[in-house]
Formats: C-alpha cells, sequence, structure tokens
C-alpha cells in the first residue's frame, strides 16, 4: 500500500471518536518545519494523556484566547502552520490543553485540514471557530480569520466576568447572611431559652418560633446536616440536568431586575456571532446555525433555529425576529435595513456593539441596586431576630409597671 494512499485512511480513521482514533502528537526531535512526517512516527510519540480524553477534559477560555492570539501572530510574520503549532505547544503550561495543540500539528503534518483537525476537541474550539478556520482556508485569510476568533472569544470573555461580577456581590452576602442567622440560632438562641425558661405564656408568638428554630436545630442537628447536604446534592444534580438547565434559562431572563441585563447578554452574543459569521464569508444558514448553538440560553437559542428554519424557505430575518418578543424592535428594524441594503455584516456588527455598551451599562445599574437591597435584606433578617429576642424584654417590663 502506498504511502499516501495509507495517510488518507489514516486521517479517515483520526475523524471517528473511538479510542482506537487517537491521533498521536509530534515525536520529539522531530523537524519543526512544514513538512510531513512519517505516520509511524507519529505513533511511536503518543502521549501519555491521550487525545479522547483530552477532547472530554474541560479547557479554560484563556487557554483558547492565548493560542488565537498566538496563531495569529505567527501565522502574520510567515511561520508555517505546523511550526506555530509546535512554538505553541512548547510554551503551554497547561498539560492536557498542551496534548490538544501536539494533536493538531501531528494531524496537519499528516496533511489533515486545520479545521478538520479542530472538530476533534469541541469542548476547547466551538462550531464558530471551526466554521471561521475552515473558512480561512477556502479564502487563504487565516490569519484575518484568526484575529476575528481572537477577538470575539475576548469580548465574549469580558461580558462573562461583568457579570459573573454583579452575581458575586449578592451570592457573598446571602451566604453571609445566612451564616449569621445559623449563629444566632445555634449559640446565641440558646442562652436566651434559659432566661426565658418558665415564662412560656408571655413570649411572643415569633419569640416562640424562633425559639423552636434554635432548639430543632441544637437538638436534631444530625437531620438537619443531612437535610442540607441532600439539598446540595440534589439541587446540584438538578441544575446540571435539562431540566434544571431550562428552568435556569427560563429565571435568568424573568428574574426582576438581572433579567434585564441577561436578556441584553445574551443578545449582544447572538449579534455578535452573527456578524462574525456574516463577515468572514460563512453562509447564512450555518450562522445561524452557530449563533443557535453559542447563544447561551434556550429561548434565545430557539428564536435563532426559527429563524435558520425560516431561512431556508425564503423568508428574510426581520420578519421572523418580529414575532419574538425577546428581540427589540430597534433590533429588527435595524438587521431589516441590513438585509435591504445588502450590508447585514455590517448592521449586526453595529448592533452588537450597541448591545455590549448596554450590558455595561446595565451591569453597572444592576450592581448600584443590588448593594442596597442586600444591605436592606441582611438588616430586615437580623433586626427581625434580634426584635423577637427583645420582645419579652418588653412585655415583662410593661407587666413590672
Amino acid at each position: 500500500m502506498s504511502e499516501s494512499v495509507y495517510q488518507a485512511q489514516q486521517a479517515q480513521t483520526w475523524r471517528t471518536d473511538g479510542e482506537s482514533s487517537v491521533a498521536p502528537s509530534a515525536p520529539e526531535g522531530s523537524a519543526h518545519g512544514g513538512g510531513r512526517v512519517s505516520l509511524q512516527e507519529l505513533h511511536a510519540a503518543e502521549p501519555a494523556m491521550s487525545t479522547a480524553r483530552a477532547a472530554k477534559a474541560r479547557i479554560k477560555r484563556d487557554h483558547v484566547i492565548f493560542f488565537t492570539t498566538q496563531l495569529s501572530v505567527m501565522i502574520e510574520t510567515g511561520v508555517t502552520l505546523s511550526e506555530a503549532l509546535d512554538a505553541i505547544a512548547d510554551q503551554t503550561r497547561d498539560p492536557v490543553f498542551g496534548v490538544i495543540v501536539q494533536d493538531l500539528s501531528a494531524q496537519v503534518k499528516a496533511g489533515i485540514p486545520f479545521s478538520t483537525a479542530m472538530e476533534r476537541y469541541p469542548r476547547a474550539f466551538g462550531r464558530l471557530f471551526v466554521a471561521l478556520m475552515r473558512a480561512s482556508e477556502l479564502s487563504g485569510t487565516m490569519a484575518v480569520m484568526l484575529n476575528r476568533a481572537s477577538a470575539y472569544l475576548g469580548e465574549q470573555r469580558e461580558t462573562v466576568r461583568k457579570i459573573r461580577g454583579a452575581m458575586i456581590y449578592p451570592i457573598c452576602m446571602l451566604s453571609f447572611c445566612t451564616l449569621v442567622v445559623v449563629g444566632l440560632l445555634v449559640f446565641i438562641l440558646p442562652r436566651f431559652e434559659k432566661i426565658y425558661a418558665g415564662k412560656g405564656a408571655l413570649l411572643p408568638g415569633p419569640t416562640r418560633l424562633l425559639l423552636a428554630m434554635s432548639h430543632g436545630m441544637v437538638t436534631y442537628w444530625y437531620a438537619v446536616l443531612a437535610g442540607a447536604v441532600g439539598l446540595c446534592v440534589g439541587a446540584y444534580f438538578f441544575f446540571r440536568s435539562p431540566t434544571g438547565h431550562d428552568f435556569m434559562d427560563t429565571v435568568r431572563i424573568r428574574i426582576p431586575v438581572m433579567g434585564k441585563m441577561y436578556q441584553k447578554a445574551y443578545l449582544a452574543r447572538s449579534l455578535r456571532t452573527l456578524s462574525t459569521m456574516t463577515a468572514t464569508g460563512v453562509s447564512l444558514l450555518e450562522g445561524l446555525e452557530i449563533t443557535a448553538d453559542v447563544a447561551g440560553n434556550r429561548h434565545f437559542a430557539g428564536i435563532w433555529r426559527s429563524v435558520a428554519e425560516q431561512a431556508k424557505e425564503g423568508s428574510g430575518l426581520a420578519e421572523e425576529l418580529e414575532r419574538h418578543r425577546l428581540i427589540p424592535g430597534t433590533v429588527v428594524h435595524m438587521v431589516a435595513a441590513g438585509e435591504k441594503t445588502g450590508q447585514l455584516a455590517k448592521v449586526t456588527e453595529r448592533v452588537a456593539e450597541f448591545c455590549e455598551e448596554d450590558v455595561r451599562v446595565a451591569v453597572k445599574s444592576v450592581t448600584a441596586l443590588i448593594e442596597p437591597a442586600m444591605i436592606i435584606l441582611m438588616g430586615v433578617i437580623i433586626g427581625g431576630i434580634a426584635m423577637a429576642l427583645l420582645l419579652p424584654v418588653f412585655n415583662m417590663s410593661k407587666m413590672i409597671h
């Protein structure tokens, strides 16, 4: 069998998902040039961690952004793709991502298209990334596409960080408030129970309720602890299930105050993805399908899938978007203008920039509203407990007078 035929068969094998389809990394000491190396040498240098395991591992977004940025710089300066991949693999500190980059280099040296090699790692390189690389291979503009991909990933990272930053404060405050309440019920209220012993008739309802809760937590602490652990485990598996994902997607866009922020964030991500796809030569249908995949929320994903279905039948994007209340009317009008003038990519990019700025403003507004709201909530809870403890003192003082 000739070497070229063998390579073609091996390339087809690497496209499968089985363990036998693992593409080996480049051997140490091999030439870092753009030429191909023998498949025997590649198989002899298979890394300790298999590429099948690496494909299932969670990859940090920062690693992918670093990889994209470094690769675009090297390609722009005339370095061959295989040389650039080898150099990045040497610089990568994360062992899992290092295995992925080594395998990409090995497949490229064996003659497999870069976009095809990336399809083995959907958790590291999503459909958008693969589509951009496929378009770059057809147009010969890989450096430009890598720059676009790097900018897109960077903007998405900043948006996610801003939203997470807005959520950290209320979560920390709620956790602190919970710990304070538990501490009061377990350590402080039992002391008051001794003080109020024998005065059950004088105790008001809120005080009796708090003392009963404190007595139950102290006496049956094992049942309370088991219940709390069971609740946390159940919540963990529920929110990881499809039903839990759907529930959280609905909560995020409907929750008061923060719902609008999430809606703007999902819309900005969708429009940025669509503008990136259409501007780089990806077909509109594929761009809409990828937009649905990366929308981040099932409601917005459903919108873009319905738009894709209508586009297959010849309908316009704006016509279908107008049917969905999650899409603002101004966005619909601008998309319609972009379709009429043939500048859909430019219009969606401008709208995406506007939505991203709107997200920044919304995050600041939500953060400004959450801080006083959480302070008021903690004051009401802790103040209510304190008042419940002091009510019997007031009643006894009235009886003395």
